[in-house]
């Protein structure tokens, strides 16, 4: 849902007409052009950029939201978050002004396979195949392609950091790594609040390479719908030109849902096509490696003529794109050379943004630039283009800021550098000419020599990418468009029914069709025809635009989804009753307010359970782990059930006791300890937390099977007058641990602990964070003020 129009400029401010995108076939409607003034050109490079760090961020350029360009517009940030686009934004702490350039939201890549970024790119292609498995296994006579999944850390990250030279701020990659992109398939969600999207390679369980061309006896256990239930599904169905990869949808009919996004659907004729439109499911296409493999792609303009969702996906080094620009232009070539120009430069990019984000279930989160939504940007400059073809035509020395959340991940050198941003730190270097800094060090536990050193494959090209897959269709039944096949599908253009739109005829066994489809037999082929389910101009089926058919457009529509024509919103948050289940408002990413009791207390009557998404505020850092990828936190009031375990896998920097945080994260149960994981902590007030001391216990209420242990897990907690009763209660294991009066003390937050004191050492006092792990409750102290020693003496550090 768009929501632009509480900061859209006045009806006396702003000129409004038509776009100047290249026209395109039948899909989403043209931007409307909003005239918001002209903005002064930067003096050097892309942006200027004036005021200081810390605050709210107001980025002045041509903003590309979703239903209207804004030229002159802006887009402004506080706290990571959008929350205004128009004209007339608010000034904001530090302001960046982009004459020339426009304000997109990032790209979002919903399906590649990372952990093959080791492989060098193929190129024109071994051979032409029929089906997938024909190179995963060498079948049907074919030569299987040489490649393997042993990328190394540095090696993903270099992947994950083309993609965000290019533009990206998200993707599903099946193995990313943390910092740099959102890896949305796997733990590495950066904060977003969404269900974790489930990746499937083999829904059909036939990693061993089975092919049928009818009937389902594939491997014996295959994906069910129970087992995609609650997030966005990304399975691999059809992906080849012949029967064998046509059954493969019919046999998967189980898992197409209104939450599965299929990847490739090459092999899908009309018939199967109509089964993803009932089941109001998605597709995302992978051009250049379906292309370069198959020689042939997703029949997407088809697709599209049905209202079927569209996203665009790189796939994988070794035969798809190095990053979303380069599978932009693949998709932009095919568009121009062998579609007729059915896809407008703004169809390509929302394929690029909303439609990814649609595909990975975060349509209420990124993707747009709209009121709410997470502040995951990329500012391009424009030199020469207009509009949306700054970005379909884009490149990664024309990336002038890449933002996640709103923090800087990529940019030119003295735009970063800039005070007003303050990333001076980031690490440099030249793109193309064009000095650029990439936060590769402040983002990850890696830096940006050592990602460069381990990518193999160039970071970037300036010119087209050596050895890159092939995009120009070609088997030995076609080979590229000629004046009697303008369309380059093999069939002359007086006998095509589609002389313009590529849809060829396959000389291969189990083919998908003897003759060009034209299911309503209205002499336009299936991939051409305005309405190919049935005669005549008014088509029959959805509306692409309404994905959830309740007569509200997507783009205005608060649950895109879900049917609600009423667009009823109690909290007034842009999400709609159909679709929020929090009853407070959480606007954009954030997530439903929660109480640390609610989470711990399974008797309280709010009682939030494991893996939902909470915010949590107020909150008063307690203890910090050594490697500062988790704390612990307390609300204050020394009431049972007020502390938290959050796991970070990062901390803020300059987290420290005592400081004042908000929370927000999943709620886990790890080893029996309540965890908040893949948790985001926002520092409030440094050093403003709640003033407490730690609450005095007898040892044996806190202990395992204690009566008061549960309720004060997570929370500061003091034991006096205690004895060493057990030097080593794990035996031959000895994680060196020790009992005081029958309590654990363990080192999590005290690495320098160790059990080295006898029997009967005495101490006045020991403080620390209870914990419970491996089923036994243990106070953990945080460093050598925490024990007070006595008589016997041994300091146990």
């Amino acid at each position: 849902m768009a929501s632009t129009a509480a900061c859209a400029t006045s009806d006396d401010t702003a000129d409004t007409n038509e776009t100047g995108d290249e026209t395109g076939g039948e899909t989403g409607g043209e931007a409307e052009i909003v005239e918001c003034g002209e903005l002064p050109p930067a003096d050097v490079g892309t942006c200027t950029a004036e005021g200081e760090p810390g605050g709210s961020l107001l980025i002045r350029g041509d903003v590309l939201a979703p239903d209207a360009v804004y030229r002159g517009g802006s887009v402004l940030i506080e706290a990571g978050a959008i929350t205004c686009v128009g004209c007339d934004c608010d000034a904001g702490l530090a302001t960046l002004t982009c004459a020339d350039a426009v304000i997109s939201p990032g790209l979002i890549n919903p399906h590649d396979h990372i952990t093959f970024a080791n492989n060098w790119p193929i190129g024109e292609g071994v051979d032409r195949y029929e089906h997938r498995h024909d190179w995963r296994k060498g079948l049907n006579g074919h030569a299987s392609l040489p490649t393997n999944s042993g990328a190394s850390d540095d090696s993903i990250l270099a992947a994950e950091l083309r993609f965000v030279m290019a533009g990206a701020t998200s993707a599903a990659s099946a193995g990313g790594k943390p910092g740099l992109l959102r890896n949305v398939d796997s733990s590495g969600l950066e904060g977003l609040n969404i269900p974790q999207a489930d990746s499937d390679t083999f829904p059909l369980d036939d990693n061993d390479g089975t092919q049928h061309a009818s009937g389902c006896s594939y491997g014996g256990d295959p994906t069910t719908s129970q087992d995609i239930q609650g997030s966005a599904y990304l399975p691999h169905i059809a992906e080849g030109i012949n029967e064998y990869a046509s059954n493969e949808l019919v046999c998967a009919t189980d898992v197409v849902e209104p939450n599965t996004a299929i990847v490739h659907a090459v092999g899908v004729p009309l018939s199967l096509a109509q089964q993803i439109v009932t089941a109001n499911a998605k597709v995302i296409w992978s051009p250049r490696s379906n292309v370069v493999l198959y020689g042939a792609t997703a029949p997407v303009t088809m697709f599209d003529a049905l209202g079927i969702p569209l996203s665009l996906g790189t796939d994988w080094l070794a035969s798809g794109s190095m990053n979303m620009l380069r599978e932009l232009a693949c998709a932009a070539y095919l568009d121009d050379t062998h579609y007729g120009d059915y896809f407008s430069d703004q169809d390509l990019w929302a394929m690029a943004t909303s439609g990814g984000a649609q595909a990975v279930g975060a349509e209420l989160t990124i993707g747009e630039l709209s009121v709410g939504w997470t502040a995951d940007i990329a500012v391009f400059a424009k030199q020469g283009e207009t509009d949306h073809g700054a970005v379909v035509r884009g490149h990664e020395s024309k990336v002038a800021l890449v933002l996640r959340g709103g923090v800087p991940l990529y940019g030119d050198a003295d735009l970063l550098g800039a005070a007003a941003l303050g990333q001076a730190a980031c690490e440099t270097l030249d793109v193309c000419g064009v000095a650029k800094r990439a936060c590769v060090a402040q983002d990850t536990s890696s830096t940006l020599s050592a990602v460069q050193a381990a990518a193999g494959y160039p970071l970037f090209f300036c010119g087209v990418p050596d050895d890159e897959p092939s995009c120009v269709p070609s088997r030995d039944e076609y080979n590229g468009p000629t004046v009697d096949d303008q369309d380059g599908d093999g069939i002359p253009n007086e006998l095509d029914n589609c002389p313009e739109v590529f849809n060829p005829v396959f000389n291969v066994p189990f083919p998908l069709w003897e003759d060009q489809p034209d299911f309503d037999m209205d002499g336009l082929g299936d991939a051409c025809d305005p309405c190919p389910s049935n005669e005549g101009d008014i088509c029959e089926g959805p509306d692409p635009n309404d994905s959830d058919g309740d007569g509200v457009p997507n783009d205005d529509d608060n649950c895109p989804l879900d049917p609600n024509a009423d667009q009823a919103d109690a909290d007034d948050d842009g999400k709609g009753d159909a679709c929020d289940d929090c009853a407070a408002a959480n606007p954009g990413n954030q997530a439903c307010p929660a109480t640390v009791p609610q989470i711990q207390d399974p008797s309280d009557p709010n009682h939030v359970p494991p893996g939902a998404t909470v915010l949590v505020e107020g909150l008063t850092v307690t203890a910090i782990r050594p490697d500062n990828n988790a704390f612990t936190a307390e609300t204050g009031t020394g009431e049972p059930y007020t502390g938290i375990f959050v796991f970070t896998n990062g901390n803020p920097a300059g987290l420290a006791v005592g400081d004042l945080v908000d929370v927000q994260g999943t709620i886990e149960e790890y080893f029996d300890l309540t965890e908040l994981v893949d948790a985001q902590a926002t520092i409030v007030t440094p050093g403003g937390g709640a003033a407490f001391e730690p609450k005095l216990f007898d040892p044996a209420l806190i202990s395992t099977g204690g009566a008061q242990a549960e309720a004060h897990e997570s929370m500061l907690v003091q034991v006096a007058d205690v004895l060493i009763t057990n030097v080593n209660p794990d035996g031959a294991d000895d994680y060196d641990e020790f009992e005081v009066s029958g309590l654990r003390v363990d080192d999590l937050f005290f690495m320098a602990l160790d059990n080295m004191c006898p029997l009967d050492s005495s101490f006045v006092r020991v403080t620390g964070v209870l914990i419970e792990s491996f089923s036994n409750f243990k106070v953990t102290p945080r460093g050598a003020e925490d024990f007070e020693l006595g008589v016997p003496m041994c300091q146990p550090y």
